[in-house]
């Protein structure tokens, strides 16, 4: 029985959790492959104590006790994942139906890490047009007909080569794809919808201290392309040491609620 991993990482994340839980739990996997969902809880009470009630028995979850960010909160799940392939997904989004299986079937036909494309929808999962994060981009019904860095499926021998994300506040899954093709990994991006991107305001590409505006993304993006070039020519390490929580726990899902995992 192979293993398909979903790591979500979830910080205030309340009201649209359940939505991505339901989805992922709810996914129809091809004949000889198993689900594991692990959530990194990345140090809010409020998202911790939505979970202690939430009715998904299998699932595992992570609680850092302060607030890491979602790269550092991945590296930190990554020691507890089981996976053949590991899916990177957001707490705020919803996964479509054949989500995990087309990207199990293109992964089994030789490719290394795939995305897809999406359709961006509001709060309430209405499809919109209207992307905060990026008010000149008019999708059709929100159809984005690109893949995103942020949403991919790997097989795990792509983490055992480069390690981890980078410890960054935003930009880390682009700058790991880069690394990924830099390494010789194939890449692909599905050319269908598989996926719902909720656009709200406290979403890293919104919000004003990481948006696509702000000086800290602008500084890390001009670093990502230096470091492409670096990885071109030869001079820097395509695998980077995971930086993590050492504080974190592995949780039990429970009918009691939660508890430190023995």
């Amino acid at each position: 029985m192979k293993t398909v991993s979903v790591l979500i990482a979830a910080f205030r994340a309340r009201p649209w959790l359940g939505d991505c839980l339901d989805a992922v739990f709810a996914q129809a996997l091809p004949p000889g492959w198993r689900l594991q969902v692990l959530l990194g809880v990345d140090g809010c009470d409020d998202t911790l104590d939505y979970v202690r009630t939430a009715p998904y028995p299998t699932l595992q979850v992570v609680h850092l006790p302060r607030n890491r960010g979602t790269y550092v909160t991945f590296n930190t799940l990554m020691p507890y994942a089981e996976g053949d392939l590991i899916a990177r997904f957001d707490a705020d989004d919803v996964m479509l139906s054949d989500y995990l299986a087309e990207h199990i079937e293109v992964l089994e036909g030789g490719v290394d890490l795939s995305m897809s494309w999406s359709v961006y929808t509001d709060e309430k999962l209405r499809p919109t047009a209207i992307v905060p994060a990026l008010p000149d981009y008019r999708p059709q019904d929100g159809q984005r007909r690109k893949g995103t860095d942020g949403q991919f499926v790997a097989r795990r021998h792509i983490w055992d080569s480069l390690g981890a994300f980078r410890a960054w506040p935003c930009g880390a899954d682009t700058e790991f794809v880069i690394r990924a093709q830099a390494a010789g990994f194939r890449t692909t991006v599905l050319e269908k919808f598989l996926y719902l991107r909720r656009t709200h305001g406290a979403s890293l590409t919104t919000h004003a201290a990481t948006n696509y505006e702000s000086d800290m993304r602008l500084r890390l993006q001009a670093l990502t392309i230096q470091y492409r070039d670096d990885y071109a020519a030869g001079t820097r390490p395509v695998a980077v040491e995971a930086e993590v929580e050492p504080a974190a726990l592995l949780l039990r899902c429970a009918d009691s609620g939660l508890r430190v995992a023995s």
